[in-house]
């Protein structure tokens, strides 16, 4: 069983690459000041997620938990599996990458364990961050519908799908204001 160490690093780092894709995709189309806009913040958003986590390894790292095993599970397939997710997108992450492709690869991501599994870190060593993670992850689930609602029409599945995930995590954020 990996430790809470070892579970925190390598979803860090998974986020930082979440971070980087959305962060070229905003300078892909830099030319777009709305698109631009809006991959900026999901690179943002990213990077709120990656400091909320060190935050948390440094309070677990002051109380001595770091080296425990961790309350969240990880295994090395769904790491590897998550890497090879981030590579593919990173090398087609090119000039003349079509919009659509984008919020495809970028539905993608969030449709990973790796959102489940920040919330998971947060809520299982209780931090006030858990619902503020969720909270920012239904806004950015929200922006990303709205995107391909207005940029990917020839796909309504695509749309579907990303609505289905919203819904999900609104209920996590309704079920945990209510705790």
């Amino acid at each position: 069983m990996p430790t809470t160490r070892e579970v925190l690093d390598t979803t860090i780092a998974l986020e930082k690459q979440s971070m980087s894709l959305y962060a070229s995709f905003a300078k892909l189309y830099s030319g777009d000041s709305r698109l631009h806009d809006f991959w900026f913040g999901m690179a943002r958003d990213e990077a709120r997620h990656v400091g909320a986590l060190g935050l948390v390894s440094t309070v677990l790292g002051l109380e001595g938990k770091l080296d425990q095993p961790s309350p969240v599970s990880l295994d090395d397939a769904t790491i590897v599996r998550l890497r090879a997710l981030h590579k593919d997108f990173d090398d087609r992450a090119k000039p003349g990458l079509a919009l659509e492709q984008a919020l495809k690869m970028a539905l993608e991501v969030e449709e990973t364990e790796l959102e489940d599994l920040v919330a998971d870190l947060l809520k299982a060593v209780k931090s006030d961050e858990y619902e503020r993670c969720l909270r920012l992850l239904v806004h950015d689930l929200g922006e990303l519908s709205y995107m391909i609602e207005q940029n990917a029409q020839d796909d309504p599945d695509l749309l579907q799908r990303c609505d289905a995930l919203v819904n999900r995590h609104a209920e996590e954020l309704r079920k945990a204001a209510r705790s």
